[in-house]
């Protein structure tokens, strides 16, 4: 660990500091079966206090993405090349930067045990299957707050109570006694939200939180997330399928493709002004309200490769339209800097060449 001075935060993003850097991660899963190689040289950075998308379809990375940064990698995978810096804020020192490699650091070592949690959050995609069955929603909440705070067991009860009434929740005293599976989907979804903000954290992965949830309840907790943002000051990386709720939620969006990221943007030049044929395809597959055109819906031709097999050149060029013959299926595009605030990796754009990546 070591203080940073104000330029090493600062963002590709214009006019933002960096709360989390990622620099040619490549997290891979040793099975039975071959190497998956599940992230493959990701380069990514999350705006201190923003909202940051990020999408892409099934098997392109987003979650492992999360859990590489939180480190809770389990095995048989394993972070096998790349830096993670966190930009952590000191308040007892007048919020002087404190510069930490989360890759030198064990996973379930005491240190980044004490980061995660207090500082670094997640909310799962699946409640009943991240929540305790055996303890009450106060239980939980409270184990969170003792741990990481100086707290006994009674204010910790208060502060559990507080929280579940801050994320709207009905009754919050009687809340707290109740086990997960007395709470309908919702309300399991807002605890769900309540221990993962137990400690205001300064970053929050929120893994496809409204999958299982309907339109109503999903709307309500959208809207409770981004109040709760803009009220702690707090950076969302928000995973997701559904391109609407990017549009409502984010100020920035990364596009994921096979382990890697090939287009981070604003909101606005990621709809309006998309780059990568693989933004502008996912774009082109979904409905939009009010249109009058009659033309049916362009899917995406083919699948996601399989993550055993290695892909030579860009990795999206067998399902591109505009692939060119002798460069795309043979070199691998490097990182391009297209416009403020926008970066993008393919030859359309620049003839910036990368190494393979891969690492055996």
């Amino acid at each position: 660990m070591n203080q940073s001075s104000e330029s090493t935060t600062k963002s590709v993003f214009e006019g933002e500091d960096t709360i989390i850097k990622v620099r040619d991660l490549h997290t891979y899963f040793y099975t039975d079966l071959g190497i998956s190689r599940a992230l493959n040289g990701v380069n990514l950075e999350i705006p201190r206090g923003k909202v940051m998308g990020v999408v892409g379809e099934s098997g392109c990375g987003k979650s492992v993405t999360a859990l590489s940064i939180m480190r809770m990698v389990a095995k048989p995978g394993k972070i096998v090349q790349g830096d993670i810096t966190f930009f952590r804020k000191d308040k007892k020192k007048n919020d002087a930067i404190e510069e930490i490699n989360l890759t030198k650091l064990e996973g379930m070592g005491p240190e980044m045990r004490s980061i995660r949690g207090a500082q670094m959050s997640m909310i799962f995609q699946e409640p009943m299957t991240s929540l305790n069955p055996s303890y009450t929603i106060g239980d939980q909440i409270m184990e969170a707050i003792i741990l990481h705070q100086n707290v006994d067991k009674v204010e910790a009860e208060r502060r559990a109570v507080e929280i579940l009434d801050g994320v709207g929740m009905a009754n919050p005293s009687l809340i707290v006694k109740r086990y997960p599976h007395e709470l309908s989907g919702g309300m399991r979804q807002r605890a769900m939200i309540s221990l993962a903000l137990s400690c205001t954290p300064a970053v929050l992965f929120a893994d496809e939180p409204t999958t299982a949830l309907d339109v109503t309840t999903e709307a309500q907790i959208l809207d409770l997330m981004r109040d709760l943002q803009k009220r702690i000051d707090m950076s969302i990386v928000f995973i997701t399928h559904n391109l609407g709720v990017v549009a409502q939620m984010c100020d920035y969006v990364t596009v994921m493709y096979l382990g890697r990221v090939v287009e981070q943007a604003t909101i606005d030049d990621t709809f309006y002004n998309p780059m990568h044929p693989y933004t502008s395809s996912l774009l082109r597959s979904i409905p939009h309200v009010g249109s009058h055109q009659k033309d049916r819906l362009k899917p995406i031709r083919g699948v996601v490769p399989d993550p055993y097999s290695k892909v030579k050149g860009c990795p999206f060029h067998p399902r591109c339209d505009k692939a060119m013959r002798g460069l795309c299926d043979v070199k691998v595009p490097g990182l391009t800097v297209v416009g403020k605030s926008h970066t993008v990796r393919c030859f359309l754009h620049s003839d910036v060449e990368e190494e393979s990546t891969y690492v055996q």
